[in-house]
């Protein structure tokens, strides 16, 4: 029933929660919690959080740099340009830069998770 299908969400939604602790590194991982906060959000039923959706915007500006860095790194034949740096050093660069602490904000998303993954079962 419907509610057998609610408890099939709400597993699927703590194994992906996992997953991405494991890796809140890689790359794609930004849109990723921004894509499990709201399917969070809805399944228990309340707003996200001032600070997760500020957590959120600072990892969307990560990952928009990132892509832009990546393709500062390339030729036109995709080929890595000898002499720039990696793209890990300018995104970090220009965060601290910032004042952006990428672990900081990771810190408050996993967190959230951890409070509200009990909420699911």
């Amino acid at each position: 029933g419907v509610s057998q299908k609610r408890k099939e969400v709400k597993m699927c939604l703590n194994e992906r929660i996992n997953e991405w602790k494991k890796y809140p590194n890689a790359l794609g991982s930004e849109s990723q919690a921004g894509v499990i906060v709201g399917e969070l959000s809805a399944a228990i039923g309340e707003e996200i959080p001032d600070e997760v959706n500020a957590a959120l915007k600072q990892l969307s500006l990560r990952g928009t740099m990132r892509d832009i860095a990546q393709a500062i790194q390339h030729n036109e034949e995709h080929e890595p340009m000898p002499d720039v740096p990696s793209f890990h050093d300018v995104v970090d660069s220009g965060a601290a830069s910032c004042g952006i602490s990428w672990a900081e904000a990771l810190t408050v998303i996993a967190k959230y998770f951890d409070e509200q993954i009990p909420r699911l079962v």
